[in-house]
């Protein structure tokens, strides 16, 4: 599971296919992280693809995929607290202590490598199964899921079964990746 360990050396080389597949694995995640920040959809997507952007600027610094990341988590924060230091109506700066700080930084981080982890554990599994999780994640239940894939809810039971059962399995050392993240 995950990027493919040499995509940044292909990055750096300047492949722009390799680029793709980063850019595409990793803009959801810096959206969703920054807009723990901005709160405005708009605008964390246009942050995280300034970030990327500016990754792809500076490629050849990067010899690894964890200080690519660690980069690009660190773009997107200093950018997300540029556009919250504007000049604002209300004048709340206790909102830019809190998200500027450095636990709140962790804390977000964490959540967005666990979410890109689980999305690509999802996506790692047999197309009926990542089907049926996907629906179960969207708050279908059996019966309905059933319905909607033509199948019957028994092996709709199986199927999720079997995917929770490959999940648990894929993502058992989250904690150790994690923590070798930071």
């Amino acid at each position: 599971m995950g990027i493919d360990r040499n995509i940044i050396d292909d990055i750096k080389k300047g492949k722009k296919e390799s680029f793709k597949i980063f850019f595409n694995d990793f803009y959801p995640v810096l959206c969703l992280f920054a807009e723990k920040f901005l709160r405005n959809e708009e605008q964390s997507k246009d942050v995280a693809q300034e970030a990327l952007i500016k990754f792809w600027e500076k490629r050849k610094e990067f010899s690894e995929l964890k200080s690519a990341r660690k980069f690009l988590y660190i773009v997107v924060k200093n950018d997300c607290l540029n556009i919250l230091k504007k000049p604002k109506a209300s004048g709340d700066l206790s909102e830019i202590e809190e998200v500027a700080s450095e636990s709140f930084l962790k804390q977000h981080i964490i959540k967005q490598e666990t979410f890109f982890l689980v999305r690509k554990a999802v996506e790692s599994l047999p197309e009926r199964m990542r089907q049926v999780v996907e629906h179960s994640m969207l708050g279908l239940k059996n019966a309905e899921i059933a319905e909607q894939m033509g199948i019957s809810p028994l092996t709709v039971h199986t199927a999720k079964k079997n995917a929770y059962r490959k999940l648990r399995e894929t993502l058992k050392n989250v904690k150790v990746l994690l923590a070798a993240f930071f």
